[in-house]
């Protein structure tokens, strides 16, 4: 209505110019075109008729613009103007007046017809579907040979509902079960692995609704557990593949693991995060779909409760089909169909080397970043990698205050934060890729060069999540039973290891002796100096098999982990336990570290801060928006927390997405810089990195005060990203094939509404075909109307003739 007043408005101005400029003409319905056309012809013996025509053609390119009209208009009341002027503003004023009359009627018609329309269809929409909106999806990946995951027809997938939480509800979907297909709404604690397998399997089924636990309360959660991770995780690049003695076929470490995250599902799986939706989904379900009889007793009638599930994927075969797909031209622009998994690990040495310098022997203190599961952005990582994470940072930050004994020593270490680790050790393979190529740290950086022989240990930090759950407080250290003998360096730790533990309330003790390293990035290093292997240690909670039932799982929670049993009650000023013990562990490892290199004794004066463990577990599991994460990250970057209570998901993501949308990989680094780094009094221009050196700077926010304000500070450390992209995706001509190196790619879907479920009432084959029928017969009818009017328009609809038309007629 706004638009059509003002188009209104300023017609009315044109047609006061014209009145203006032609003050003879006081009532043009009194008066013939023939005077006007009489004025106009007059002004146009003045001037050339191709001048004058210019002239409104220069003039109709102007009338866009109600300012030149304004201008125009004042222009002749205030001085006297010309007679080839006033044939401008004459023409300007007509062609003006119909141009706007009749385009900005156009536009008020579209406009309110678009705009009823509009209201009809959502009007109509409300009547038919009602949307459920807090939901997330299972999604397709690839490697080099298959394809994994969920998808959906491109106009989704439809299947009436049913409730499935017992075995006898689920016997009855897929044996009795006559209005196929099927989608069942499954309670968390029935979605379990032998369920979605019997479902998948049924051929009745055309998508699964999974109502999500409440994570507050432990019996919400599946009694057994659910990995959706393969028994033997990262199996086709362990290096124990071919092995006939340490093989998976002889040694599992995830017993609990389904293996549906590595299954070809061909249909969605939806989570429904919010108890509300899923009360309207059970409704309409209660209200339609139970049989008189009971439940399962017998068949419902129709109409039924019914459901559309839509995330459809782009990309389809494997990986190596999908690039290819990607380089082609289609429409003169290239198309996308998946994007290869990878991100950005973090490392950082106590001290870095300049260029031209040999290295000291370097201590490698590794922890993974990353994990999975089955639904987008729920990798919650409580039992792995959150826990590996705090205590690598709270080493380094202990390390950092015995620096110099380290150093003078002849030794370094090397913190290493990896990611992409869940898909075949995307982050490790790429990094002694860049090792074996004289590549590491940067190929550009002015540090030394660091390969796998300057390597001299390997501590790397696995899972932690039984102490959490005051199950025990030992840490079993593995190692590989093929190398194990060939290296000093192992026993004379381990020896150091296993004397910090009278004071720490913390065992580390032996694993077992005939198995072989659980599933860690140490075995990229280890392959990838094969002819003596490196020297590798890893720390775990376990033995011979993982304690945690939901390792890589949307339900690895620290609630259900021991992590934090009590969310709500979690504070981050308060330290909480299995912070201390934690704590705990990571002195015990800087501990030995120091008496390993330095052959000194215990000093109990440098313990591992329980703090720090506590304010990282937080800030991962809790909440990001936590004092911690504001004073690591950059003033302009604080945004990303501010306000944000829901922890960032663990998953590796998209290269191509780069840290920007990778929360967990830019927080790791400034994490990283901030417990290695040294505070500098360079000023925020000051700040930046000297091309001499072998150290970055970083411009943070600084630390809090009691009265809420923040210094900054630039902080120099030797921090620093390192691409974790899959060198299969660098190697020219490279056999996906082979399994040497990771080929993990993620589909690509539609931006919008990618993931989206519906529901609807199914009415009987009957009313279907007859609301067909009647929709055929209105349209004939209607068409037969029509060509009966258009032919008799004459007889009913007669034209009236003016008496001034009569006369000009004769």
């Amino acid at each position: 209505m706004t638009i059509c007043t003002k188009a209104f408005i300023n017609f009315l101005q044109l047609v006061d110019i014209w009145r203006l400029l032609h003050p003879s003409v006081t009532n043009s319905s009194s008066v013939t075109n023939s005077s006007s056309v009489t004025n106009s012809s007059s002004v146009t013996n003045s001037l050339p008729n191709s001048q004058v025509d210019d002239q409104c053609s220069i003039i109709k390119l102007f009338l866009f613009y109600r300012l030149h009209v304004t201008r125009v208009w004042e222009a002749t009341r205030t001085q006297p103007i010309l007679q080839w002027e006033k044939s401008s503003a004459v023409c300007m004023a007509i062609v003006s007046g119909i141009w706007f009359r009749s385009c900005l009627y156009l536009l008020c018609v579209v406009a309110a017809t678009r705009a009823a329309i509009d209201r009809s269809q959502e009007a109509t929409y409300k009547l038919i579907y009602e949307d459920i909106k807090t939901i997330v999806g299972c999604y397709r990946r690839f490697n080099g040979t298959h394809e994994i995951g969920c998808t959906t027809g491109m106009n989704g997938n439809v299947g009436v509902i049913h409730y499935v939480n017992s075995t006898e509800s689920l016997d009855w979907l897929i044996n009795s079960g006559s209005h196929d297909p099927y989608i069942p709404l499954i309670p968390s604690t029935f979605f379990v692995g032998s369920t979605i397998k019997r479902l998948v399997n049924s051929g009745k089924v055309n998508g699964i609704m999974v109502a999500q636990a409440d994570l507050s309360d432990v019996q919400s959660y599946p009694p057994n557990g659910f990995s959706p991770e393969l028994k033997c995780p990262n199996a086709e690049s362990s290096m124990y593949k071919d092995d006939p003695k340490y093989s998976c076929e002889k040694h599992q470490f995830n017993l609990d693991g389904n293996g549906i995250l590595f299954e070809d599902l061909k249909m969605p799986v939806m989570l429904l995060k919010s108890q509300e939706e899923v009360d309207k989904v059970m409704d309409c379900y209660l209200a339609h779909n139970v049989p008189s009889g009971g439940d399962n007793a017998s068949e419902p009638s129709l109409p039924l409760c019914a459901a559309e599930l839509k995330a459809f994927m782009h990309a389809a075969g494997n990986s190596e089909i999908c690039l290819r797909r990607n380089n082609l031209i289609r429409n003169f622009s290239p198309s996308q169909y998946c994007q290869e998994l990878g991100g950005y690990s973090s490392l950082a040495f106590l001290k870095e080397t300049p260029k031209d310098t040999s290295r000291n022997k370097t201590i490698v203190i590794i922890s993974r970043t990353d994990s999975s599961s089955l639904f987008e952005m729920m990798q919650p990582g409580a039992s792995s990698p959150a826990a590996s994470m705090a205590i690598l940072l709270s080493v380094a930050e202990t390390l950092k205050r015995r620096r110099d004994e380290i150093l003078s020593a002849g030794y370094n270490v090397l913190f290493l934060a990896l990611t992409g680790e869940s898909f075949d050790y995307i982050g490790s393979q790429k990094l002694v890729y860049d090792m074996q190529r004289d590549f590491f740290p940067n190929k550009t950086s002015n540090s030394a060069r660091m390969n796998l022989a300057d390597v001299h240990l390997i501590i790397e930090l696995s899972q932690f999540v039984q102490l959490g759950r005051g199950l025990s407080s030992k840490i079993f250290y593995h190692t590989d039973p093929n190398t194990k003998s060939s290296f000093q360096s192992i026993p004379d730790f381990i020896t150091k290891l296993e004397a910090t533990s009278p004071s720490l309330n913390v065992v580390f003790g032996a694993a077992s002796a005939d198995q072989p390293l659980p599933p860690s990035s140490s075995q990229v290093f280890i392959r990838g100096l094969e002819s003596t292997g490196v020297p590798v240690i890893v720390l775990a909670d376990y033995n011979a098999k993982f304690k945690t039932e939901y390792y890589n799982s949307y339900l690895d929670t620290p609630e259900i982990q021991g992590v934090f049993p009590n969310r709500s009650a979690v504070q981050y000023n308060e330290t909480s336990d299995i912070a201390k013990v934690l704590a705990n562990v990571s002195t015990g490892i800087s501990d030995a570290v120091v008496m390993y290199t330095t052959n000194v004794s215990s000093d109990s004066s440098y313990k591992a801060d329980s703090d720090t463990v506590h304010h990282v577990l937080y800030c991962l599991l809790i909440s990001p928006d936590c004092d911690l994460f504001h004073t690591v990250l950059a003033p302009k970057d604080v945004s990303v927390v501010n306000g944000t209570t829901t922890p960032f998901p663990f998953y590796v993501s998209v290269f191509s997405a780069g840290v920007s949308t990778q929360h967990i990989q830019k927080l790791m680094l400034q994490m990283l810089a901030y417990f290695t780094g040294d505070e500098t009094d360079l000023s925020e221009e000051d700040c930046v990195d000297n091309s001499s050196s072998p150290t970055s700077t970083f411009w943070i926010n600084g630390r809090s005060f009691a009265n809420g304000t923040r210094q900054n500070v630039c902080i120099r450390s030797t921090a620093q990203y390192h691409a974790a992209s899959s060198p299969a995706f660098e190697i020219e001509g490279y056999n996906f094939s082979s399994g040497l190196y990771s080929t993990w790619t993620e589909s690509v879907w539609p931006n919008v509404d990618a993931f989206h479920v519906r529901i609807f009432l199914k009415p009987s084959p009957e009313v279907e075909l007859a609301s067909m029928v009647a929709g055929i017969t209105l349209f004939i009818v209607a068409a037969i109307v029509a060509v009966l009017v258009q032919r008799r328009a004459a007889i009913l609809f007669p034209s009236h003739s003016t008496p001034e038309t009569l006369t000009t007629g004769s």
